[in-house]
């Protein structure tokens, strides 16, 4: 059975490719939204994913001898920057898959972003300019939401005027400092890295960071040469609990391993209630 695995690259895009008879697997990096995160590097169970620099940029390597093109990395991109597609050349069909999520073990991710457009008062648009990602737009039934370029940074929830219109939930929960002692004089590296614009310069030397709008992406981390920056994900925000290998090894390179025991414990502790609830011990 023929199956080969190529990889191209055209600029914008780099796509690793498995091929089988009529039947083909895509994984596309496309280049233009990315954030210049380390978040698919470090979820790969493979390891076949690695940071360069490109001009003033840093972007993702893939190495198509070590890529298993499970998927994880597109799950986990908070730009969307990756995709995976299967093809059909006999047939002529396209479409987009999540193996790493179809068949079990690693949950599917909170929804990010939410609006209730019927609490929107007419005319509205207080979130659309405050959003640093221009994903909404104010089109003819109201403000419309471009997800794909949505990071559940928090802004438009910020800026809205009535309470519950806008609800986020992001994928990480976690913390963020930043150690101005360690700051050059003049550097904004960080300010002009970060995705959601949580970053402010101070006069003379290091920046402000507004904890409530940071992903926890570590675009910041990549960025910063100085180990100024203090970055923890305390949690990753899931629909349901993951039990898979690949789910507990990205787990461990994501969080710290004290708040992932805090996380499974509190788990157990809560599983373990209601089990002498139903039995009336």
């Amino acid at each position: 059975m023929r199956k080969s695995v190529s990889k191209h690259a055209d600029g914008r895009t780099v796509t690793i490719r498995q091929t089988l008879w009529v039947d083909s697997i895509e994984l596309t990096f496309d280049l233009e939204p990315c954030v210049g995160c380390e978040l698919c590097r470090q979820v790969c169970p493979k390891e076949a994913i690695s940071l360069k620099k490109e001009g003033p940029r840093t972007v993702p390597y893939i190495d198509p001898e070590r890529c298993s093109l499970c998927g994880l990395c597109a799950t986990f991109c908070p730009a969307k920057a990756v995709k995976m597609v299967a093809k059909n050349s006999l047939h002529e069909t396209e479409r987009e898959i999540t193996p790493i999520l179809d068949v079990g073990g690693v949950p599917h991710f909170s929804k990010g972003m939410t609006m209730d457009s019927s609490l929107c008062p007419p005319g509205c648009e207080e979130c659309v300019p405050a959003c640093p990602r221009e994903a909404l737009a104010l089109g003819e039934q109201g403000v419309v939401l471009d997800r794909a370029r949505c990071l559940s940074c928090s802004h438009c929830r910020d800026a809205c005027p009535v309470p519950g219109a806008i609800e986020v939930t992001p994928l990480f929960e976690g913390t963020i400092e930043v150690d101005t002692a360690n700051c050059p004089v003049g550097c904004d590296h960080c300010v002009a890295s970060c995705p959601t614009k949580c970053f402010t310069p101070l006069s003379g030397r290091g920046v402000d960071v507004d904890a409530r709008h940071c992903i926890c992406c570590g675009a910041c981390l990549v960025a910063c040469f100085y180990g100024a920056i203090d970055l923890t994900r305390l949690r990753v925000l899931t629909d349901t609990d993951g039990y898979s290998a690949v789910w507990s090894r990205a787990i461990d390179r994501l969080l710290t391993e004290n708040r992932r025991y805090l996380s499974q414990s509190e788990g157990s502790v809560k599983k373990l209630t209601e089990l002498i609830k139903d039995s009336r011990l």
